[in-house]
């Protein structure tokens, strides 16, 4: 059964936001190897390949939406920018 290691929230207000590497990858202690993404508030735009979305391009994220990230790549390479006038919120929760 997997493990909590960690959360973490982020705003994102403004530019291109990713996930922290110190949480989900800390210098000692085990790395995550998946991590849900719950978003609130304002609509955001996101990619799991490593390439900045913008406020027209990647895949819509809205109030309620939860993503999934099965690996420590698609972790690392989560990048994600809002979409809207409003301010978003994700809550990060990383497991092993």
């Amino acid at each position: 059964m997997p493990k909590v290691l960690a959360h973490e929230e982020i705003v994102v207000d403004g530019g291109v936001k990713q996930l922290t590497p110190g949480i989900y990858n800390p210098a000692e202690g085990p790395s995550a190897v998946y991590a849900i993404i719950h978003a609130e508030d304002g609509p955001m735009r996101y990619f799991v390949n490593g390439q900045n979305p913008t406020a027209d391009s990647g895949a819509l994220l809205e109030d309620g939406d939860i993503v999934e990230l099965p690996s420590i790549y698609h972790i690392s390479d989560f990048r994600v920018i809002k979409s809207g006038d409003d301010n978003g919120k994700l809550t990060v929760t990383y497991e092993d």
